[in-house]
């Protein structure tokens, strides 16, 4: 048999081989690179998504939280304009309730004013009925006593006349009064 001797490989065929296992190491390398990229752009996303998943959550809980809050701040609100309604609805009803005891008060005060003043007036009237008729009586007394007043002035005036003059009088009488103006002849 014959023995093989050693076989040399042709040099630009091991030299393509080399080339084509570079390039399949190559390319394996940049598959690996690009799988490695993926990977990493999808972590990159689903965190992302998660952070953006969790934000949301986040917003939707504060904008629940905000409308419930608005919700009791309304319900509250209700509540108090109901009992300040109450409250200013037994206060117009007490109102109401007092100006009906003053406005019977007032009339009854009315009324007792004006009896009170019906008697004063009907008092001075039968007074004054009594006062007019003495009043007239007092008027001739008066008068009577201003004649005679006169008169005795009168008298007295021609006596310091007489006791040492002769006297002539030319008094005048009008009415009720009496004048005089004595003259003295010398």
């Amino acid at each position: 048999m014959a023995e093989f001797t050693s076989f040399v490989m042709d040099p630009f065929y091991a030299l393509s081989r080399e080339v084509e296992a570079t390039k399949t190491k190559v390319a394996e390398s940049v598959f690996e690179n690009y799988k490695l990229q993926v990977a990493q752009t999808n972590d990159i996303n689903n965190r992302a998504m998660q952070v953006a998943l969790h934000d949301s959550t986040a917003l939707a809980n504060l904008k629940q939280q905000v409308a419930d809050s608005v919700v009791q701040t309304m319900l509250a609100a209700s509540r108090t304009d109901a009992q300040i309604g109450a409250t200013a609805m037994s206060t117009q009803r007490l109102v109401m309730e007092q100006a009906e005891k003053t406005r019977g008060l007032i009339n009854g005060l009315n009324t007792q004013n004006l009896n009170t003043a019906l008697i004063n007036t009907n008092t001075a009237l039968v007074g004054g009925g009594i006062g007019y008729g003495q009043l007239g009586l007092a008027y001739g007394g008066l008068n009577s006593a201003y004649q005679s007043a006169n008169l005795s002035s009168a008298v007295n005036a021609i006596g310091s006349q007489v006791s040492g003059q002769r006297l002539v009088n030319t008094g005048t009488y009008t009415g009720n009064v009496q004048s005089q103006t004595p003259t003295n002849v010398l």
